[in-house]
């Protein structure tokens, strides 16, 4: 009894110590190159090369992306803090952007979910899973569209460049 008692303990002390550690954060900073064999559901002729900062929770993604309708610079910047923050998305003209996002509890993944509206109605809703391998070689990019085609989900997976 006495030895169970001081197991008991001991696994206690073992689940509060876990419990009280915070998570490391992951620093996602770096440039990412798409590696297209792994990736799916992108469209024919897509590549993307992404330069992310990362400080603390503000992040900055500059992407250069080349579909068959040519290329394109792609900014974005936003703080993962879990808050409504509006934005102004590049496409339609008229469109107004709702986006929050969030780190998940591993430390390696962060959420980030965008809300399009035009004219008062809501046309895109995008979520974005971005998680970092544990080596941090890797970054994967689960997207989940809802627009006026339909839902459509595709995953990008990234190689980190040097």
């Amino acid at each position: 009894m006495k030895r169970i008692t001081h197991l008991t303990g001991i696994s206690l002390l073992l689940a509060v110590t876990v419990l009280a550690h915070p998570w490391q954060k992951s620093d996602f900073s770096g440039t990412w190159v798409l590696d297209k064999d792994k990736s799916f559901s992108n469209g024919a002729g897509f590549d993307q090369t992404m330069t992310i900062t990362h400080k603390n929770d503000a992040f900055k993604i500059e992407a250069k992306q080349k579909t068959a309708r040519g290329e394109q610079a792609i900014t974005e910047e936003f703080t993962l803090d879990g808050k409504v923050s509006e934005y102004n998305p590049p496409q339609p003209p008229n469109a107004r952007g709702k986006r929050t996002a969030s780190w998940l509890p591993n430390g390696r993944t962060i959420l980030v979910n965008d809300e399009v509206s035009a004219d008062g109605k809501v046309i895109r809703q995008v979520s974005r899973k971005m998680t970092l391998s544990a080596d941090g070689k890797t970054l994967t990019v689960d997207l989940f569209i809802d627009d006026s085609r339909g839902s459509f989900e595709s995953k990008r997976i990234y190689n980190r460049a040097g």
